[in-house]
């Protein structure tokens, strides 16, 4: 019968490789910066129409049908959208309020396309409002609306 015996002046076992070292280093790194992140949720998706109707897209784009609950994050400092159906990498992001108890979060995110036009988005979130839940607009070619948490 084999017995494993273990002596406090073996610290062998507890040493760490570089790349888990550097995954905590990271994690660190970004505790401080989750805590200015806002978690956002897709409710709806519209676009409007051209006599200037806000129109739901629900059944009339293939991606608007699984839109609905989508996710995304924004980091508050920079501005920055990540998420499936939703993103401004690559943009020039402009971050025009950094909200408050009292006002809303505002970005404007604008690139460069070719032949010269511009592809711009502007995003909203009522940081005022009362409650965990505070509803966002984003508004590019189609208005995209939910909430987003703190």
């Amino acid at each position: 019968m084999m017995t494993a015996s273990f002596h406090t002046t073996d610290l062998t076992m507890y040493q760490l490789s570089p790349a888990t070292l550097l995954s905590v280093a990271l994690l660190l790194a970004c505790a401080p910066a989750a805590a200015g992140e806002l978690n956002c949720t897709i409710t709806g998706a519209s676009e409007v129409t051209a006599d200037g109707r806000l129109e739901a897209l629900e059944g009339k784009k293939n991606y608007y049908e699984t839109v609905a609950g989508a996710e995304f994050i924004v980091q508050r400092d920079k501005g920055m959208m990540m998420g499936r159906f939703v993103s401004n990498a690559g943009q020039k992001v402009t971050v025009l309020d950094p909200g408050s108890a009292q006002n809303s979060y505002k970005v404007l995110s604008v690139s460069p396309r070719a032949g010269g036009r511009v592809q711009s988005q502007y995003f909203e979130v009522r940081l005022q409002d009362k409650g965990e839940k505070k509803p966002f607009v984003l508004v590019a070619a189609e208005v995209l609306h939910g909430y987003c948490t703190m």
